[in-house]
C-alpha cells in the first residue's frame, strides 16, 4: 500500500514518531491529540492536515510497523528453501520488529489488557496476514513430515510473548536482586535478537519430528 504524499513529509514523520511514544506511554484512551501535537512541536491544525484524527494516527502508527514486518517477511521467505528455514525466518522477522520498535511491546500489552478494543480493522488485517503465513509454513512442514502438527496461533504467542515480555521487563531486570542477576540472568542482559535465537532453538525442538 503506497502512502499518501503527506504521510511522507518530514512533518508527518515527526508527528508519527511523537504519536508512537505518547501512545506507548499512555495508551489509546489516555492519549490526547493535544499531547501528541505538543510532543511533535506542531499545532493541532497541522496534525489534522498531515495525518488526521486520533484514530487515524493510532491506526497509521501500528499499521506501518505491521505492514513493514509483512514486507520484510515476504522478501526473506523467497530465499528460505525448507519449512524449517521459513519458520526460523518468521521468528527472526518478529524479533527484528520488536528490537527495531521498542515502543511497540508496550502498545501491544495495553491492547491485550484492554481486549483490543482500540485496534482498527486495517491492523487486524495485517496481523491476520502474518498468521496466515505462519499457518502455511507449519502446514507445509507437517505435510512433508518435518513438523509435528502444531497450532499456529500458539507458536506465534510463544514467539511474541517471549519477546514482548523480555523487552518490557528491562526496568524490572535492571533492579533484580544480585542472586537473580547472577543465577538467572548470568550477569548479562541479552538483546531481543539474542533472546529470539534461544526461542528459535526451543520452538524448533518442539515442532521438529
Amino acid at each position: 500500500m503506497e502512502k499518501e504524499p503527506r504521510l511522507q513529509s518530514e512533518t508527518a514523520r515527526r508527528i508519527l514518531a511523537a504519536a508512537r511514544d505518547v501512545f506507548a506511554e499512555h495508551g489509546f484512551a489516555g492519549t490526547t491529540v493535544d499531547a501528541i501535537a505538543k510532543s511533535a512541536g506542531v499545532n493541532k491544525a497541522t496534525l489534522y492536515y498531515q495525518i488526521g484524527d486520533k484514530e487515524t494516527l493510532y491506526a497509521e502508527v501500528v499499521r506501518s510497523v505491521l505492514e513493514s514486518t509483512v514486507d520484510d517477511f515476504q522478501k526473506g521467505i523467497r530465499q528460505a528453501k525448507t519449512p524449517e528455514e521459513q519458520l526460523r525466518h518468521y521468528i527472526r522477522t518478529m524479533a527484528a520488529t520488536v528490537e527495531g520498535n521498542p515502543w511497540l511491546p508496550r502498545i501491544i500489552l495495553r491492547e491485550l489488557a484492554g481486549g483490543g478494543v482500540s485496534l482498527p480493522e486495517v491492523v487486524l488485517q495485517s496481523f491476520g496476514r502474518l498468521l496466515v503465513a505462519l499457518t502455511e509454513i507449519l502446514d507445509a512442514g507437517a505435510k512433508e513430515g518435518i513438523f509435528v502438527k502444531t497450532p499456529p496461533f500458539l507458536i506465534h504467542m510463544m514467539v511474541m510473548g517471549a519477546l514482548i515480555f523480555y523487552k518490557t521487563s528491562a526496568p524490572i531486570r535492571a533492579r533484580a536482586p544480585q542472586l537473580l542477576a547472577e543465577k538467572i540472568l548470568q550477569g548479562r542482559q541479552p538483546s531481543s535478537l539474542e533472546v529470539a535465537s534461544e526461542v528459535e532453538t526451543l520452538i524448533l525442538k518442539a515442532v521438529l519430528k
